[in-house]
């Protein structure tokens, strides 16, 4: 297996969080990320993949996904012993 470049995984990873986020990967999305790599990778005060970690949230509308219920309602009910 052939080493990736720093561009490639961290482009690599900036797609599969936007994917796992429920971010369509179409060409615009994929230009965008890769715009945000490119700055990424001309910063010299941080690592590239960090950098566009931390920014990825300004460049996208992303939404948390809603979270599942722990567990289900708690409903009151009685027991109603009788003799």
């Amino acid at each position: 297996m052939m080493a990736r470049s720093i561009a490639e995984h961290t482009l690599s990873r900036a797609c599969d969080y936007l994917s796992a986020m429920g971010v369509e990967l179409t060409r615009e999305v994929t230009l965008r990320a890769l715009t945000l790599v490119e700055a990424g990778l001309a910063s010299k005060e941080e690592d590239p993949l960090q950098f566009v970690m931390t920014r990825i949230h300004d460049h996208f509308a992303l939404q948390n996904p809603p979270l599942p219920t722990t567990a289900p309602p708690i409903t009151r009910g009685s027991m109603s012993f009788k003799p």
